[in-house]
C-alpha cells in the first residue's frame, strides 16, 4: 500500500516536472524572434528517498531551468548603423532610466547586461534598445583620443556641430618650367580656399614669374586677408640651385616697400616655407605657413624641364589644413567599440568606446525582462574588456543577433514532454484503479 501512495506522489512530481518543461518550451517559442534571446532548456534530476541492494523507494523528479546565456546566435545584417551584435562572448553593459515630471531623462544607474543590440538614437541622443535599456560606454577625449576607462556613462550623441578650424598650413607642390623665358613668363594662378577662425573661406592664389636664371618670384594674394575688401598681397623671391631644387637660403626675406602684406621666412628649419600674418574681417588674427617643400630636396616646388608640350607650372597638389563648420552627418561604430561622429566638413570625432562585459559563469546570470541580465554571486562580477580582447567578442554594427531558439527542436521536445506527461497521468489513473481494487476487497 505504501508503494502505491509513493507511486502516486512520484507521478504527480512527474506531471509537475513536465509542466515546467512545457512552460520553458512555450517561453522559447514565444521568443523565437526576440533579438538576443537565449533559449532555456530543462534539466531533470531524480529524487532518492531510499535505495539499497534490496529496496528502492520511489523518489520522483525535479525540473530546473537550464540557462544557455553564452550560446552564440546567428548574426544578421540591418540598415541601421546603431544596431549592434557581439560575435563571441560577452554582453553589452546597459542601464535603465526614468522620465522626470518635467519630461527629462534621468538615468537610474542600475546595472544590467544584454545581447539585444537593437539600439537606436532617441530624442535626447541616447542609444536605447527596444526594451528601453540605455547603452553604456567609456567617454573618449575627442582632442587626444584618450579613453576614460575609470567609469561608464550612457552613450549620448550630443555634439551635432563641429567647430571650424582656422588654416595654419598650406602645402604646395609643383614644377616650374626650367625653359621659361625670364622677364616674360608669368604662370596661371593656383588657387586654394583657406579658412579663418569663424569658418569663412578666402581664396589664396599663387602666381609665379620668372625673374632671371634660376630666379623666380611667387605672388601670394589672399582675398580679404587684411580686412573687408582688402586683399593681402606679397611677392616672395625664390632661388633654385643648378639641380632644380630650392637652394639653402633660396627664399629671400621680405624687403618690399609699400606691399599690402608682409611675410617671414622660416628660420632654423630645413623647410622652405613662408609665414603670412593675416587679419580676416571679424575673425582673430592668424598666421598661415606656406610650405614649398624642403631646401636641397626634390619635394614641394622644383624647377625642371617641362614634360610634353606643357609650358606652364605643373601643380601636383595644393592642400590646406583648415575646416569650415561641420554638422552631424552620421554615426559609425568599429569592431573595437569606438563610437565616432562623422561631420559634413570631413571631421571624424571619437566620443565613446563600448566595452564588453564577460563573466566567469554567464549561465548563472539572473534573467530580467527585455532579454537582459543582472550579475549574481554565482555568475561573479562583470569583467569589462575592450571588444576583441581577453575573451570578449567583437562588435559588428548594422547587425543584430537572432534568438537562439530552434523551432524544430522545441517541437520535438514538446512532443516528448507531452507523451511523458500523459504517461505520468496514466500512472495516476492506474494507481487509482489499484487503490479502488483494494478498497473493494476489504
Amino acid at each position: 500500500m505504501g508503494s502505491l501512495f509513493a507511486a502516486l506522489g512520484v507521478s504527480v512530481a512527474g506531471l509537475s516536472a513536465q509542466s515546467e518543461a512545457i512552460g520553458n518550451i512555450s517561453d522559447n517559442l514565444s521568443n523565437s524572434q526576440t533579438t538576443g534571446f537565449k533559449a532555456i532548456g530543462t534539466a531533470f534530476n531524480d529524487l532518492v528517498t531510499a535505495s539499497s541492494a534490496t529496496n528502492n523507494s520511489p523518489g520522483g523528479v525535479t525540473a530546473t531551468p537550464s540557462y544557455q546565456n553564452d550560446v552564440q546566435g546567428t548574426i544578421t545584417s540591418t540598415t541601421t548603423t546603431t544596431n549592434l551584435a557581439i560575435s563571441g562572448g560577452g554582453f553589452f553593459p546597459v542601464e535603465t532610466a526614468v522620465q522626470t515630471a518635467s519630461g527629462a531623462t534621468q538615468l537610474t544607474g542600475d546595472q544590467y547586461y544584454t545581447r539585444a543590440g537593437d539600439f537606436t538614437l532617441n530624442s535626447d541622443g541616447y542609444m536605447v534598445n527596444s526594451a528601453g535599456y540605455y547603452l553604456e560606454g567609456y567617454s573618449v577625449d575627442s582632442s587626444t583620443g584618450v579613453v576614460n576607462s575609470s567609469s561608464l556613462s550612457a552613450v549620448q550623441v550630443s555634439s551635432l556641430l563641429d567647430n571650424p578650424v582656422a588654416t595654419t598650413t598650406v602645402n604646395y607642390a609643383a614644377n616650374l618650367p626650367a625653359g621659361a623665358t625670364a622677364g616674360t613668363f608669368t604662370s596661371s594662378a593656383s588657387t586654394v580656399n583657406v579658412y579663418d577662425a569663424l569658418g569663412n573661406t578666402h581664396a589664396m592664389s599663387l602666381t609665379w614669374t620668372k625673374t632671371g636664371t634660376n630666379q623666380w618670384s611667387v605672388q601670394v594674394s589672399v582675398a580679404d586677408g587684411l580686412g573687408t575688401g582688402t586683399p593681402y598681397t606679397a611677392t616672395v623671391p625664390v632661388t633654385f640651385g643648378t639641380n632644380g631644387e630650392i637652394e639653402t637660403g633660396g627664399i629671400a626675406a621680405d624687403t618690399a616697400s609699400g606691399a599690402s602684406g608682409t611675410y617671414a621666412v622660416d628660420s632654423g628649419s630645413t623647410e622652405a616655407g613662408v609665414n603670412f600674418n593675416l587679419s580676416f574681417p571679424g575673425a582673430a588674427a592668424q598666421t598661415i605657413d606656406l610650405n614649398l617643400g624642403n631646401y636641397n630636396a626634390a619635394t614641394g616646388i622644383t624647377q625642371y624641364a617641362s614634360s610634353g608640350s606643357s609650358t606652364d607650372v605643373s601643380v601636383s597638389s595644393i592642400t590646406q589644413n583648415g575646416l569650415g563648420e561641420g554638422s552631424y552627418s552620421s554615426l559609425s561604430i568599429d569592431s573595437s567599440g569606438i563610437v565616432s561622429i562623422n561631420y559634413t566638413n570631413g571631421t571624424v570625432r571619437q566620443i565613446y568606446q563600448i566595452p564588453i562585459a564577460t563573466f566567469n559563469s554567464p549561465d548563472s546570470l539572473q534573467r530580467v525582462s527585455g532579454s537582459a541580465y543582472q550579475a549574481t554571486l554565482a555568475s561573479g562580477t562583470a569583467n569589462l574588456h575592450t571588444a576583441g580582447s581577453y575573451g570578449a567578442g567583437t562588435i559588428t554594427s548594422s547587425s543584430l543577433e537572432s534568438s537562439t531558439v530552434d523551432i524544430s527542436t522545441e517541437f520535438t521536445d514538446m512532443i516528448q514532454s507531452q507523451q511523458v506527461y500523459a504517461a505520468n497521468a496514466k500512472v495516476v489513473t492506474t494507481v487509482n484503479q489499484m487503490l479502488q481494487t483494494i478498497i473493494q476487497a476489504v
